[in-house]
C-alpha cells in the first residue's frame, strides 16, 4: 500500500504505520486518537479503522485489550485462532494428572513406610483387580486431558494476567497476530505508576515487545504490539526510545481531508440548496483553509453551527468564527461604523499627545471594520490577529492607556483588557506558564494563563508589557501569535488569536533618548527615528530574530514624549474630574488654573520627566490639591453651594484652600 495508491481512502499516517509494520516494528500510535479516521472512503472509530487495517497487512488474528474490555478480538474466527496460543501449556503425558479417589490408600512412596507383604494368593487377586483399576485410571486421565484441551481458555483476571496471555501470543510461531493496547500510559505510563501491578506491566511489556517472533508462515510479519496513547510525553522514555518501536503521530485531518469531509457535507448547510455550484464549490475550498487544526468531529458538525446561526456556505469566514468560538455575537460584526469613524477623535480624548499612535490603532480599527483585503475574498486561513502593535517609547506617555481605551471602544468593556508583565516571564522555566507546563510537570492539568484567558475570551486585547524583560524562549511563542494566530497549550487544545488585538510594548531606547539629543526638546521626528533604529538593534542584534520584526511591520508605534501643552492638558483633565466629584457633593471649585499649569509643567519637565505623566496625578495633584482640599472641608464643613477656592501661596504644598472672597453660605461654620 502506498500514498499514491490509496490516495485519500485511508487517512495518510496509516501509510506510515504500515512500512513500519513492515520494518518489523511495533507502533505506538498517539495525537488525534479521539478522532474519527478515515479508512477506505468512510470515517470510523479509531479501534474499528485499526483492526481492519491489520488485518488487511497481513495478520491472521487481531485482537484489542483495554482496562474496560479485557482481551477481545475483532471475530470469533479470530478468537478461534488467537486464544489456544495464548493458553497456558497443557499437561503432557508424563505430567501428573489429578489423584483419583478410590476405596484403598495408594501406595505413596513418600510415606513413612510401605505396605506390608501380602500372601502370594491374596497378590494374584489383588494384581488382577489393581490391573483392572489401572485401566480406569488410564481411561479417566485421558478423558480429563481431552476436556483440557476442548476448554476455552481461562479469561485473565488481571492486567499482568492479560499482560502474560499476550506475551505468549507474541513469541508464538503459528500464525501472525496483533494486539492493540488501548491506553498504554494508564498501564506503563506515568499515569499507572500507583497501580500495584505497574512493576508486573513493565516487565511484561519489556518481555513481549523484545520477545516478538516472526511467524514463517503468511507474509513474513513480526508478531505486533499496538499501543494508542492521546499523549506521547505520557510514556516512558524506556518505551519511546527503543529502536524497535516506532511512534506514529495520528494527525488531524489535512487540507485535501478537510475538503473531503466538507464536500460531503456542504449541501446541507444553512440555504445551501439555492446556492450556485460554483459558489458551494469555493465554499469547501475556503472552509478547508478556514478550518487548519480542527478534528473530523469538529467539521463533521459545521452543518449544525450553519443551520443554528443562519449562517451559509456564502460567509465561510464568519461560520468558522462562529462554531470556534460558540454561537454567540462577534463584536467586531456589530461594532457601529460611527464609533470607527470617530475613532480618532474618542481615543484622542483619552490618550492625550499621540496623534501618529491613535491614527495608527485608528487605521486598524478601520480596516478591521470594512474588510478590504490583498485577497478577493476569504480564501486566506485569516487566523492572523485583527491587529499586532508594537508600542514603543518613554514610560508614562500612554502605551497602557491606550490600550485600555481600545478595550473600551471595540469590545466595550475595558475588562477585555489582559495585561502580562514580562518580567514575570523572565526564567526560561517561567515561559511555560503561558500555554502550560508540559505532561508529567508541576501545573501541567492547569493549562497556561495566556492559552486559557483566550480560549475564555477569545474577543479581547491582549497587552505584553516591556517585553524586553522576557526570556528568548517566549519570543518562539509571539511569532507562533502573529503568524499562524493560534497557540496549543500542554492538554493539546488550542487558543485562537484570529479575534483579538495583541499589542507589545517596550521602552527600548528611552534611556538614550535626551543624551542622543542635547540641544533641547526634540521634535516627534527625530523621537520616532531614534525608538525604530532602538527597535531594529534590540530584534537585530540583542535578540537575533530579525524576522519577528519583518512580521510587525508597520505595527511599530512611537509614542511621543511629554509636551508643555499635553502637561497642560493631562493637568486640565484631572482637574475636570476633581471638579465633577466635588460638584456630586454640592460644592463648586474655582482653580488658580495658570498657576496649577506652571507648577506642574516646571515639575514633570525638570525632575518628573522619566516618569512621564505619571506624577501627574500622584504625588503631585493628590499632595497638592485633592488632601489639602478634603482636609479644608472637614476642618470647615462648608453648607450646600460653598464656592471653595484653590489659590497659590508660598508655603507648602504650594496651593492654598478657602472660601472663595466673598462667598458668604449661609449655615456655614465661621
Amino acid at each position: 500500500m502506498t500514498a499514491a495508491a490509496e490516495g485519500l481512502r485511508a487517512a495518510p499516517w496509516l501509510v506510515r504505520a504500515y512500512q513500519e509494520l513492515q520494518r518489523h516494528r511495533h507502533l505506538i500510535v498517539h495525537g488525534n486518537v479521539d478522532d474519527v479516521v478515515r479508512w477506505n472512503n468512510r470515517y470510523e472509530p479509531l479501534a474499528a479503522v485499526l483492526g481492519e487495517f491489520l488485518t488487511m497487512t497481513g495478520y491472521r488474528a487481531v485482537g484489542r485489550y483495554s482496562l474496560v474490555d479485557g482481551i477481545t478480538y475483532r471475530d470469533e474466527a479470530m478468537r478461534g485462532t488467537a486464544e489456544p496460543l495464548t493458553a497456558a501449556p497443557a499437561p503432557t503425558a508424563t505430567e501428573p494428572v489429578p489423584a483419583q479417589s478410590s476405596s484403598r490408600q495408594a501406595w505413596n512412596p513418600f510415606a513413612a513406610a510401605p505396605p506390608a507383604a501380602q500372601p502370594a494368593a491374596q497378590t494374584a487377586d489383588a494384581g488382577r483387580e489393581d490391573g483392572g483399576r489401572a485401566d480406569r485410571v488410564a481411561r479417566a486421565d485421558e478423558s480429563l486431558r481431552r476436556a483440557i484441551r476442548a476448554a476455552p481458555p481461562a479469561q485473565p483476571r488481571t492486567t499482568p494476567d492479560a499482560l502474560g496471555a499476550i506475551r505468549r501470543l507474541m513469541t508464538q510461531t503459528e500464525a501472525p497476530v496483533a494486539m492493540v493496547i488501548d491506553s498504554a500510559d494508564l498501564i506503563v505510563g506515568a499515569a499507572g505508576q500507583l497501580d500495584e501491578h505497574h512493576r508486573a506491566n513493565v516487565a511484561h511489556l519489556r518481555h513481549m515487545l523484545a520477545e516478538a517472533a516472526v511467524a514463517p508462515s503468511g507474509p513474513g510479519l513480526r508478531n505486533a504490539v499496538v499501543l494508542v496513547v492521546r499523549d506521547l510525553g505520557e510514556l516512558p522514555a524506556w518505551l519511546t526510545e527503543r529502536p524497535d518501536v516506532a511512534a506514529v503521530l495520528a494527525d488531524r485531518p489535512g487540507p485535501a481531508e478537510r475538503a473531503d469531509v466538507l464536500a460531503g457535507q456542504i449541501g446541507r448547510f444553512h440555504r445551501a440548496a439555492e446556492a450556485p455550484a460554483a459558489v458551494l464549490h469555493q465554499a469547501v475550498t475556503t472552509l478547508a483553509n478556514l478550518t487548519d487544526g480542527m478534528t473530523v468531529r469538529d467539521l463533521q458538525t459545521l452543518e449544525v453551527t450553519s443551520r443554528l446561526t443562519g449562517i451559509g456556505p456564502g460567509a465561510p469566514r464568519r461560520l468558522v468564527a462562529r462554531h470556534r468560538f460558540g454561537v454567540r455575537d462577534d463584536p467586531w460584526e456589530q461594532l457601529d461604523i460611527d464609533k470607527v469613524r470617530r475613532a480618532d477623535q474618542m481615543l484622542g480624548a483619552r490618550v492625550m499627545g499621540q496623534p501618529a499612535a491613535v491614527r495608527a490603532v485608528a487605521d486598524v480599527l478601520v480596516n478591521a471594520r470594512v474588510g478590504v483585503d490583498f485577497v478577493a475574498g476569504d480564501a486566506e486561513t485569516g487566523n492572523r490577529p485583527k491587529g499586532v502593535f508594537f508600542f514603543v517609547g518613554p514610560t508614562g506617555v500612554g502605551k497602557t492607556e491606550l490600550a485600555k481605551a481600545i478595550a473600551e471602544l471595540v469590545f466595550d468593556d475595558e475588562s477585555a483588557l489582559r495585561r502580562f508583565d514580562m518580567s514575570e516571564f523572565s526564567q526560561e522555566h517561567a515561559s511555560e506558564r503561558l500555554t502550560g507546563a508540559p505532561p508529567g510537570f508541576v501545573g501541567h492539568e492547569q493549562g497556561g494563563v495566556l492559552t486559557n484567558w483566550v480560549r475564555e475570551r477569545p474577543f479581547s486585547v491582549i497587552l505584553f508589557d516591556e517585553i524586553e524583560k522576557a526570556h528568548r524562549k517566549v519570543f518562539d511563542k509571539f511569532l507562533q501569535i502573529i503568524d499562524d494566530g493560534r497557540l496549543t497549550d500542554g492538554h493539546g487544545r488550542t487558543a485562537y488569536f484570529s479575534h483579538s488585538i495583541v499589542i507589545f510594548t517596550s521602552n527600548q531606547g528611552a534611556a538614550t533618548l535626551h543624551r542622543s539629543h542635547p540641544g533641547g526638546v526634540p521634535p516627534y521626528q527625530f523621537v520616532q527615528e531614534h525608538f525604530n533604529q532602538a527597535v531594529a538593534r534590540f530584534f537585530t542584534e540583542d535578540l537575533q530574530r530579525p524576522e519577528l520584526l519583518g512580521r510587525l511591520g508597520s505595527g511599530v508605534v512611537v509614542f511621543d514624549i511629554l509636551r508643555e501643552q499635553v502637561i497642560r492638558s493631562i493637568t486640565d483633565k484631572f482637574l475636570g474630574q476633581i471638579t465633577a466629584s466635588a460638584a456630586a457633593r454640592g460644592f463648586e471649585l474655582v482653580f488658580d488654573a495658570p498657576a496649577i499649569h506652571r507648577a506642574i509643567v516646571e515639575h514633570v519637565m525638570t525632575s518628573g520627566a522619566a516618569l512621564g505623566a505619571r506624577p501627574i496625578r500622584d504625588p503631585l495633584l493628590e499632595q497638592w490639591i485633592r488632601v489639602p482640599l478634603n482636609r479644608w472641608i472637614m476642618a470647615n464643613a462648608p453648607g450646600p453651594g460653598a464656592r471653595i477656592l484653590v489659590h497659590r501661596t508660598a508655603s507648602s504644598p504650594p496651593f492654598g484652600i478657602q472660601r472663595y472672597p466673598g462667598e458668604i453660605v449661609e449655615g456655614e461654620h465661621p
